[in-house]
């Protein structure tokens, strides 16, 4: 067991004990070699309600994961809404995975110095204000994500990623270190598995060269992924980097004539094998279905519909979190 799972393997029974009574300490995942992987979803804060947790944690998931948009949060009203997605969560004891970003450009065209000056200082910023969400909301988290999928255009607007996101990252990275903020810090939420030669392996070694304390895990998105490239992904990021890698976000899109039935197998085989996977976290796209998403499949993610009412998926999961995991 590396180091850092070692640095990441304290007890989650005694922080969901606490949490459920109101108190809980910083929370945190156990090491992979446990064979027992936390398994989450992820919810939308202006929807998620108490009910929803609640049935969230019947079902069997750990945590759950939502985001914050970093240039709304001086807004008294979106960080009350935030505060309030926090408070269902801790209605039924479950932990939250925060992943934060930006949702326009950091910082507007200029020459290239002007430019480089003005990213580090926005990541100055957002390691103040996540200084700031990790001090109101400690008890409650599991870890705090940085940025998501930075390596695709739509979800990093501020020109080219090369350029640009190292700046921003290693400031960042930097002032959270002074900061502090008591709780894992994981990045950086790619869309793909920072592989040998990927653009993800491109920036996370030039952030993690730059800053090697930044990270307690390394965080991507495995869609598509067969358990057995998970695995691969997660010993060559540990053998590379020291770290452990987390998936942050997988799911299948229920589309089709047979896609509800489709989309229950493909998320009951990958937990079928979590304990195979060496990743100590895993969370499942997404909780309920998005209406308003742009395409057919982005809204059709959900395990339930956008009224709630089941998927096949919703037990899938639930007969697979109340099965021990295979043995590797």
């Amino acid at each position: 067991m590396s180091n850092r799972i070692r640095k990441l393997a304290i007890a989650a029974a005694g922080c969901m004990l606490a949490a459920a009574a109101g108190a809980a300490d910083t929370a945190r995942w156990p090491g992979a070699s446990g064979g027992e992987p936390r398994v989450g979803v992820q919810v939308k804060i202006q929807s998620l309600t108490r009910d929803d947790a609640r049935n969230i944690r019947d079902t069997g998931f750990a945590f759950v994961r939502f985001g914050a948009w970093a240039e709304r949060l001086d807004q008294a009203a979106y960080r009350a809404q935030l505060d309030e997605a926090f408070a269902a969560a801790r209605s039924a004891g479950l932990p939250v995975l925060l992943t934060v970003r930006a949702l326009g450009p950091l910082v507007p065209a200029h020459d290239a110095k002007t430019k480089t000056d003005a990213l580090a200082l926005a990541g100055r910023r957002m390691a103040d204000a996540i200084a700031a969400l990790a001090a109101r909301h400690r008890h409650d988290l599991i870890a705090v994500e940085l940025w998501n999928e930075p390596d695709l255009a739509r979800y990093w607007p501020t020109g080219d990623v090369a350029r640009t996101f190292p700046p921003f990252a290693v400031a960042l990275c930097r002032a959270l270190a002074d900061a502090a903020p008591g709780v894992p810090v994981v990045g950086f939420g790619f869309a793909r598995a920072p592989l040998p030669g990927s653009v993800p392996d491109r920036l996370l070694a030039g952030v993690h060269a730059a800053a090697p304390g930044c990270l307690d895990a390394v965080s991507y998105h495995a869609y598509g992924m067969t358990p057995a490239q998970i695995r691969a992904a997660a010993r060559d990021i540990d053998t590379r980097y020291g770290l452990p890698a987390i998936v942050t976000e997988v799911g299948a899109a229920s589309t089709g004539g047979d896609g509800e039935q489709r989309q229950a197998h493909r998320l009951r085989a990958l937990l079928d094998a979590r304990g195979e996977l060496h990743t100590p976290l895993i969370s499942v796209y997404e909780w309920a279905d998005t209406a308003s998403a742009g395409d057919a499949a982005q809204r059709a993610y959900g395990v339930v519909h956008a009224d709630r009412s089941p998927k096949p998926a919703l037990d899938a999961l639930r007969a697979a979190l109340r099965t021990a995991p295979l043995p590797r």
